[in-house]
């Protein structure tokens, strides 16, 4: 294994624990399995390892660009589990997809808040109240 797979395999299960990156790879068959280990490699020993941003600060903006490219509902599950596993508040979750509402629009953004507030259930989440208009 090299060093780089390694690196990515330490960090990608960081985010959503022991031994979920071997999951990941063998979840896929054949060349789909060179595909995810690219992926572990790439996203997470090279991009997540990096110094300057905390691991929920990256988590909170990958939701953020899921939010905003839309139709990456299991992408958007499996983030917003990775987002609680390294300490973000359903709060924090939930206020990400709000702020990027003025960049993708309502339709992104309630298609996301409805996949998150299912997911953040499934976990086990309060989901907090809304504020309402005069807050």
């Amino acid at each position: 294994m090299s060093d780089r797979l390694d690196k990515g395999k330490e960090w990608f299960d960081k985010v959503y624990g022991d031994g979920k990156s071997e999951g990941l790879i063998e979840m896929q068959t054949g060349l789909g399995q060179d595909l995810a280990r690219f992926g572990i490699e790439f996203n997470f020993g090279d991009i997540y390892s990096r110094p300057g941003l905390s691991l929920a600060q990256r988590e909170l903006l990958s939701l953020a660009s899921l939010v905003t490219i839309g139709g990456l509902e299991p992408q958007l599950r499996g983030h917003t589990r990775g987002a609680l596993r390294v300490g973000c508040s359903p709060t924090e979750i939930l206020e990400t997809v709000i702020h990027t509402v003025q960049y993708c629009g309502f339709p992104k953004a309630l298609n996301a808040m409805r996949v998150i507030t299912d997911e953040l259930q499934l976990q086990g989440q309060e989901i907090p109240p809304a504020l309402g208009p005069d807050e």
